[in-house]
């Protein structure tokens, strides 16, 4: 039998954060953490133009590294003046983490796809 649903353990159980390191060679752990109903948001609003399309000149897995990354203590790693460096790093470490943060928040390849056809 399935527990009901109330506003207290709705609350109590999806405001739960999950985060998972992710090991990177040479550097240590990184935490990618699920993010916020307004961090997604905002993720959103930096990669997509004014009409609906994917902008061409932002790296949407920096971005999404920028938003998801954490220190083990849950600081965020990294702002939006990071993006351009970030964008010139090598790609498997930038990819590695945004393969988890694209887990965790549910960001499939038919979503980065259905942006970049619209």
């Amino acid at each position: 039998m399935a527990t009901k649903i109330n506003k207290a353990n709705f609350f109590a159980k999806m405001g739960v954060l999950h985060r998972e390191p992710v090991s990177l060679s040479g550097f240590g752990e990184v935490f990618i953490k699920a993010l916020t109903a307004k961090e997604n948001e905002e993720f959103e609003q930096i990669i997509v133009n004014s009409d609906g399309k994917m902008k061409t000149d932002i790296s949407v897995k920096a971005v999404m590294v920028i938003k998801s990354a954490e220190d083990a203590d849950g600081n965020k790693l990294f702002t939006m003046d990071d993006l351009e460096q970030l964008s010139e790093m090598p790609a498997a470490p930038i990819n590695k983490m945004f393969a988890v943060a694209s887990r965790l928040n549910n960001v499939t390849d038919a979503d980065i796809e259905e942006l970049t056809k619209n």
